[in-house]
């Protein structure tokens, strides 16, 4: 009996699908190249997962609010080439910012207003609003970079706190700790997961749930234009297809550490996990000279445990 409740008490960790595969891959990545532990790799992993952390952190409110965008990577795209088209105009760094944050709340009110408004189906509405993004895009940048930046620009992604820690760390961990005190300790992270649980029980009980929902696809939006900013800074150039394909690997991150994808659950501290871990098989598989087309099969079984995980982690919990 002691056992099976300990197994219970275990499966109803939210950021469990993190942990053990995390733990596994380090041992294992640790017993072939130590070197995988030197303090530049491990900052190195940090710095690449920031940048999907920052994202990460509004899609958990999407997700464990009971909503879905594919249109994320789009928008990471979007802020990047943005904000470029201002800097090359010769606009102040801050304004070129500003202006792709804005372009990204844009896509964000879009996305609320079909699928809260019109009642669409947000995979297939975001799909869209995927493609077309993209189109736009590519129309107006000949799908070419766009570089020449400034110093004052680049340094946003790549300049080091004493010299070590990349800025898009630091940038990620503020937005990850706000993240998680309005998700655990406001009224706003409570609605958001009364929402997920129940949206019609959440609206007889006071909650403004349109109004709820519209907002998250605008942070969402709002966050992934911002990643799209600190790429371009981080690389000095502003691609076309910077977001392309992340938006199935943030959510997967974001399910990894414990979200759930049917809504009333959500962890930002299990999403950072789940942006780590990622980034770290990535890393890992570079590091033991393993063929990086095995990153794809390692995503997509990871992601299967992990909803395998949510399953039995609701089940425990009484969720289902």
């Amino acid at each position: 009996m002691k056992t099976r409740d300990f197994a219970r008490n275990l499966l109803a960790r939210n950021e469990l699908g993190t942990i053990m595969p995390m733990a596994l891959l380090l041992i294992v990545v640790g017993f072939v190249n130590p070197s995988f532990f030197a303090a530049n790799n491990i900052l190195d992993i940090l710095r690449t997962a920031s940048f999907a952390f920052i994202i990460a952190v509004p899609i958990t409110f999407l997700m464990a609010g009971g909503g879905m965008d594919l249109s994320i990577g789009a928008a990471t795209s979007l802020g990047g080439v943005i904000c470029a088209f201002a800097l090359k105009a010769g606009m102040p760094v801050a304004v070129a910012i500003l202006l792709a944050l804005l372009g990204g709340a844009m896509v964000g009110v879009f996305n609320g207003l079909i699928i809260v408004k019109f009642a669409l189906p947000a995979f297939i509405a975001t799909l869209g609003v995927q493609y077309a993004i993209n189109g736009i895009i590519a129309i107006t940048t000949k799908n070419l970079a766009i570089s020449g930046f400034s110093s004052a620009f680049k340094v946003l992604g790549q300049g080091k706190l004493f010299g070590a820690v990349a800025y898009p760390v630091l940038y990620a961990l503020v937005i990850g700790i706000a993240g998680h005190i309005m998700l655990t300790r406001t009224k706003y992270g409570r609605s958001v997961l009364a929402i997920g649980g129940n949206a019609e029980t959440a609206y007889l009980s006071g909650i403004n749930v349109r109004g709820k929902q519209i907002s998250i696809y605008i942070a969402t939006s709002v966050f992934a234009a911002l990643s799209g900013v600190l790429q371009a800074a981080r690389f000095a150039s502003a691609q076309p297809a910077a977001g392309s394909g992340t938006e199935l690997t943030i959510m997967a991150s974001v399910i990894i550490g414990g979200t759930s994808m049917f809504g009333g659950t959500g962890t930002v501290l299990g999403s950072a996990l789940g942006c780590v871990l990622l980034a770290t098989i990535t890393n890992a598989l570079i590091v033991m000279n393993v063929s990086t087309f095995w990153q794809n099969l390692i995503f997509g079984v990871i992601l299967i445990a992990a909803i395998f995980i949510d399953k039995y982690r609701r089940r425990a919990s009484g969720g289902e």
